[in-house]
């Protein structure tokens, strides 16, 4: 029986004590917060810096050639794509960083860009870039390239990029080796 009074009382004890610690109630809220700014995507990447929009890849020739073709494809496919926010403005741009050299194979165009021999960098080679498959509207430094009329439903906006070495004439004088530039993109938004 002693048992039994000790269990209620205790029972009745823990009880009382449940009830004390729900006595008060704190209320408040949790403030959430998204800024979101205009921007794009460039070859489906949100990075700003250090992209790889891909290979002008000109092919293997014989050093006697006349005339090479090449279009630039990168992970996103054959050009540049870029999708921006609604109503964001943005332009592509290029820059090709190597100067003319002292011996320049190749037709120079109005737009020349050079392909340096790794072995001797007084040797190059002459090439344009376009931006249409006819090479027709040689690309600038500098300047804005025309979008294709090619959009991606989840890329957006493409922006083709067609290389052409022209004049090459059969010259046998023409140094075998491995000819290189880099072009840098800027999208500018």
């Amino acid at each position: 029986m002693k048992t039994k009074l000790f269990l209620m009382a205790a029972g009745l004890y823990a009880g009382l004590t449940s009830v004390a610690a729900l006595a008060a109630t704190t209320t408040g809220a949790i403030n959430a917060t998204l800024t979101l700014t205009t921007g794009c995507l460039v070859n489906g990447q949100s990075a700003t810096t250090g992209v790889n929009f891909g290979t002008l890849n000109f092919g293997s020739s014989a050093a006697t050639f006349d005339t090479l073709n090449a279009t630039l494809v990168g992970a996103a496919g054959s050009g540049i794509y870029v999708r921006c926010t609604t109503g964001q403005t943005f332009n592509v741009q290029v820059t090709s960083s190597s100067g003319a050299p002292g011996t320049v194979y190749g037709t120079v165009s109005g737009q020349p860009r050079y392909l340096i021999l790794g072995s001797d960098n007084t040797q190059g080679i002459a090439y344009t870039l376009y931006s249409d498959a006819a090479f027709t509207t040689a690309i600038a430094n500098n300047t804005n390239i025309a979008a294709s009329g090619t959009t991606d439903p989840t890329l957006g906006t493409n922006y083709a990029i067609y290389g052409r070495v022209v004049g090459g004439g059969f010259n046998p004088l023409i140094p075998a080796g491995t000819y290189t530039d880099t072009i840098n993109v800027a999208v500018n938004y």
